[in-house]
């Protein structure tokens, strides 16, 4: 049921720490000064440090390689590998201290243990500084239930963790162990690793409103790790409970420094995020900055990411805000190991691995240059003109991050920046194409020099995701497939000759020495030497033998050996040349590629043929008959010599054979040229974004038919207490803009179908937003009947907008103001991102009592 799939390890630690550009400090010990900033003994330079979580010794990760039958410490080796190309100098994690105590809080000697051992170790022999919560409580089964474990917090809730003393006790029998255990493999105990720095107590506590006792509980943890001979810095999560006055509680406690964590746009959506998120991440807003005792602790991000975002354009943007609040730590979460990573199932929310999301990680490793390069609490400005920082760039048009300085140039994405200074390049990294590399791969690749005429080149697998990775998933869905296919580069640097030679120094691929035509080269992933002389064999094979090991790359059971991916837009206008898109993979090239498409109705099919316009990438454009208002089916079949598979189905055979029977079709809507259809409720029930639940207003969602038996989506809001609040959701509808700009430019009138359920009359505002951050509204009037409301664009005013999804942790800015000139006359629909609705709380005496409500149907732009 599965196959272990040897490739030499393109990432082996042991050469990647040469070119990874760690930065990490040699230094010993963290101290946080009178200013709450953290300084190295010795030195007294501001400490730095950026990386991620990685939880492979504990809870899911563990189980589901040792399903897999993956050897851990391997599994291990591999991800501290990539950990250390990308550059991390700095590590976190919550140990699951159910998994490693009994019920008194005693630590256990187990495989968990072992193997977190091992990991502090192989972080320690890269340069990587860690700080450690020894407190997780969660339980260790997400995505799955729940096992049985021995520890003592499963006996409390998270209050009871603070309030209750046999809990406490627990914790501080616990943590006294824990910090004075000795790590076999590092030859240490823990409290004297010098690649711990720092200790946060509690993942993610919840306080008694008795700030008293909370302060209390930190303090008694915080004596213990002293006590028990721990001399650095003391951190406690701040962020998990800021309503009131909670946060004094840590303020005033012994802690010295206090931990935040990010997540911008909230969590588990199971879907893939679409429409551009920048201005989420514009600012990380602390609104207890400026209590007593704020400014002398030292300050630290211990979890972050911009979960279910597919896109790689926005994790430096989130540095920038970190660097401008004063952060000096930050810990993305969560590093997907590489041998689970094809599943994504470890945490689905989160993606984030060098192999399975390459443009993704070097976007991480560009925020990570950003952390160390910007200094704190420097202002770049409001979105969009802090899109440019520094040394640095994002783009969501571009789907890009970028650093562009004399001797490095990174891009996540295909990028036409030309380098500062080529002449001067040291280390180039990214996905796609620039002026210097030109690619047709789908992974990362790194060029590093080692000296004047000899660099460093290193190509990583393909990934075609198979399908969208942030579904619900299972260790039995492929999220993401690798391809260890050739692919064509051109190197266009000025230190590099045309006509170069290069050579394979990894074990897997033959060590020949071969030279470029011109500028070009044919590889497949792996390391090369790329020279402007012909090297001698010795040097080679100096280079080679620090890659004579090998880890084993798990690849799950595949159904066919080829993937299609559908990347055609869902629906389109009558009228409109349609383009299908396809991305096609396979291990083998393919012999032909067609498309079959049909009205409902029709028996058969029309064929056209698919041309193939990049590596993985396949294009036919269509203007036939069956390219009229109504519904269109359509299916790919492949040849690959042997035989023809049809997908989505990814059935044998294909639609011109006279025993084909159709499992499964995509399906294509073609509007008629008068309409944009902006919202249908089971269109895109999926796709709604809605706030969170708060103590000032929640809410329900159904689905009806109205009496006209169209689909309604029906909505019920409830506002309570004195605090101002609305309440609004939001429809991604850049995937439905039409190509044709011309077309869209002719809509002039929104219409609406709506209707007040609890009140005779209820004022909705309608927004639409553009992905340059704009936004224009307009207010309306529901009364009770269902009824199609148009209204002029014209009539649209500036408008603010709620910061959709709302963020973890909840104090973060829920309000965006356009701070933009005038409204344009006609809005550049092109450009649209969103439909927003809101209802602000009525002015209202009995608003305690009452809800208020109501329906929406089809939202549409007409002409």
């Amino acid at each position: 049921m599965k196959i272990i799939k040897n490739i030499s390890l393109i990432l082996l630690i042991i050469f990647s720490s040469t070119f990874a550009q760690n930065i990490s400090k040699n230094h010993s010990d963290v101290f946080v000064d009178s200013s709450g900033v953290m300084r190295w003994k010795g030195t007294n330079e501001e400490v730095s440090l950026f990386g991620v979580n990685y939880t492979t010794p504990f809870a899911y990760s563990y189980r589901a390689h040792k399903k897999l039958g993956i050897p851990l410490k391997d599994a291990i080796d591999l991800d501290v590998a990539q950990m250390v190309r990308l550059g991390f100098d700095g590590f976190r994690v919550h140990v699951w201290d159910k998994e490693i105590s009994d019920e008194n809080g005693n630590l256990l000697s187990n495989e968990h243990l072992d193997l977190f051992d091992y990991l502090l170790y192989k972080l320690s022999e890269n340069g990587i500084k860690i700080i450690v919560t020894p407190i997780a409580w969660w339980g260790n089964g997400w995505p799955e239930p729940d096992t049985d474990v021995p520890g003592f917090a499963k006996k409390y809730s998270k209050v009871e963790m603070v309030t209750n003393p046999e809990a406490r006790t627990a914790q501080k029998n616990y943590l006294a162990q824990f910090i004075n255990h000795f790590n076999p493999y590092s030859k240490v105990v823990y409290k004297n690793d010098a690649s711990i720095i720092a200790v946060e107590i509690f993942n993610e506590p919840n306080h008694p409103d008795d700030n008293n006792l909370a302060e209390a509980y930190i303090n008694e943890m915080h004596d213990v790790l002293r006590s028990a001979g721990f001399t650095k810095p003391i951190f406690y999560n701040i962020s998990e409970n800021p309503r009131g006055t909670k946060t004094e509680a840590v303020l005033n406690s012994k802690a010295e420094g206090i931990s935040f964590q990010w997540y911008p746009t909230s969590l588990v959506h199971n879907k893939k995020l679409g429409g551009n998120f920048l201005i989420n991440v514009n600012k990380y807003s602390v609104p207890f900055a400026d209590k007593n005792g704020y400014g002398k602790k030292a300050k630290m991000i211990y979890e972050f990411d911009a979960a279910d975002i597919g896109g790689s354009y926005i994790y430096p943007a989130m540095i920038r805000s970190f660097r401008e609040a004063g952060m000096q730590f930050a810990a993305m979460f969560c590093y997907d190991p590489a041998q689970i990573a094809w599943s994504n199932t470890e945490y689905p929310t989160h993606f984030l691995n060098l192999f399975y999301t390459p443009s993704k990680a070097i976007s991480l490793m560009i925020a990570a240059k950003a952390f160390h390069k910007i200094p704190r609490y420097k202002n770049y400005g409001n979105f969009p003109a802090g899109n440019s920082f520094d040394l640095f760039r994002v783009s969501y048009e571009e789907d890009l991050s970028e650093m562009n300085s004399e001797r490095e140039f990174y891009y996540s994405n295909s990028t036409n920046a030309v380098p500062v200074n080529a002449d001067k390049l040291e280390h180039i990294a990214g996905c796609g194409s620039s002026p210097v590399i030109k690619y047709n791969g789908a992974g990362a690749y790194f060029l590093d020099k080692i000296e004047d005429g000899l660099w460093m080149l290193e190509v990583n697998p393909d990934v075609i995701w198979n399908c969208d990775p942030f579904e619900k998933t299972s260790l039995s869905r492929e999220a993401a497939r690798l391809f260890w296919n050739e692919s064509t580069m051109q190197i266009n640097l000025p230190s590099i000759k045309e006509n170069f030679f290069f050579s394979a120094v990894d074990k897997n691929n033959e060590r020949t020495i071969q030279n470029a035509a011109g500028s070009e080269i044919k590889i497949k992933p792996g390391k090369y030497l790329v020279s402007n002389k012909k090297l001698p064999k010795e040097l080679i094979e100096k280079y080679a033998a620090k890659f004579k090991n090998d880890v084993s790359i798990f690849v799950p059971q595949k159904v066919n050996n080829e993937i299609v991916v559908n990347k055609t837009k869902p629906e389109v206008s009558e009228g409109e040349k349609v383009k299908f898109a396809f991305a096609i993979a396979s291990e083998n090239d393919l012999k032909s590629a067609g498309l079959f498409i049909r009205r409902i109705g029709w028996n058969g099919f029309e064929k056209h043929q698919l041309v193939k316009t990049g590596k993985y990438f396949y294009e036919a454009g269509v203007n036939s008959p069956a390219m009229k208002n109504g519904i269109v089916e359509y299916c790919v079949a492949v040849d690959n010599g042997k035989e023809k598979i049809s997908f989505p189905s990814g059935q044998k055979g294909s639609p011109n054979d006279w025993d084909f029977i159709p499992k499964e079709f995509w399906k294509l809507k073609i509007n008629p040229p008068e309409i944009l259809v902006l919202y249908e409720p089971l269109r895109d029930q999926k796709d709604l974004l809605f706030p969170n639940y708060s103590p000032a207003m929640s809410y329900s969602v159904d689905y009806i038919h109205s009496s006209s038996a169209e689909a309604m989506l029906k909505c019920g809001v409830k506002f309570s207490g004195n605090e101002s609040a609305c309440f609004s959701f939001m429809n991604n509808v850049s995937k439905y803009i039409y190509d044709d700009t011309a077309l869209i430019r002719n809509y002039k009138t929104l219409v609406i179908r709506s209707c007040s359920v609890e009140q005779e009359d209820l004022e909705v505002r309608i927004n639409l937003l553009f992905t340059d951050g704009s936004c224009i509204g307009k207010k309306i009037t529901l009364d009770k009947q269902s009824n199609e409301i148009e209204i002029s664009l014209n009539s649209f005013v500036n408008s603010e907008r709620e910061i959709l999804p709302h963020s973890y942790p909840s104090f973060m800015p829920k309000i965006w103001k356009d701070a933009g000139s005038a409204k344009q006359q006609q809005p550049d629909l092109s450009k649209l991102d969103f439909i927003q609705f809101t209802i602000d709380k009525p002015a209202n005496a009995n608003i305690e009592n009452d809800a208020v409500g109501f329906e929406l149907g089809t939202v549409y732009l007409k002409k």
